[in-house]
């Protein structure tokens, strides 16, 4: 398929592309159990800026990067 012109990608971008703006459904609460399940890097790596973001150890306005 590659030698035919088709991009490849991940499981991971095509979960992003889906969901396209973490407001919207599909949102971070749809995709977090299926990163869980078959991504758990990406799980934990989500929950840990989940909690960076609750408590407020990130950076003023990266917040709203996610």
């Amino acid at each position: 398929m590659r030698d035919a012109g088709v991009t490849v990608t991940g499981t991971f971008a095509i979960v992003c592309d889906l969901m396209r703006d973490w407001r919207n459904t599909p949102g971070a609460a749809t995709v977090l159990p299926y990163f869980d399940t078959y991504l758990p890097s990406y799980g934990y790596l989500a929950r840990a800026h989940l909690g960076a973001a609750t408590n407020g150890t990130i950076i003023p306005g990266e917040a709203s990067l996610g």
